[in-house]
């Protein structure tokens, strides 16, 4: 009869420690997508990367052009495609640029200095920038 009390108990050990770890688990699963933290909307922006990349192909546009006229046809052809492409992305783009020509500062081939005016506004994302760039 002592055989069976102790096989009684180890049973019910055992029982109870599946009961108490199902519970726990349930538990956890049930809190873990409060602890989650989602940044995928973050990294599902697109704005920032489109905004860094017209600014960097600005500037580069003003580098690899080699006279005046040759840097306004480049920079009207490159206003042109990016206009298009945040179109198509339904995104509201506003590209605007002025190739310094003055008389106090006239534009020479050596420097193709030119102001630029850039924002870009989708739902979600407003950004601007205002900077000069010039041939170095």
């Amino acid at each position: 009869m002592r055989s069976l009390l102790g096989s009684r108990k180890a049973q019910f050990f055992v029982l109870s420690a599946f009961a108490i770890v199902s519970i726990l688990l349930l538990v956890s699963r049930w809190i873990e997508p409060l602890t989650i933290i989602d940044t995928s909307a973050i990294v599902l922006a697109q704005e920032p990367f489109i905004f860094n990349n017209i600014k960097e192909k600005a500037n580069e546009t003003i580098t690899v052009s080699k006279s005046c006229g040759e840097l306004k046809l480049n920079l009207k052809e490159y206003k042109n495609f990016v206009e298009e492409f945040a179109s198509a992305k339904n995104i509201k783009l506003d590209f605007r640029y002025q190739v310094v020509d003055t008389l106090a500062e006239p534009c020479t081939d050596g420097v193709l200095k030119t102001n630029f005016n850039i924002s870009l506004e989708s739902p979600t994302t407003f950004i601007y920038a205002n900077f000069t760039s010039r041939k170095k």
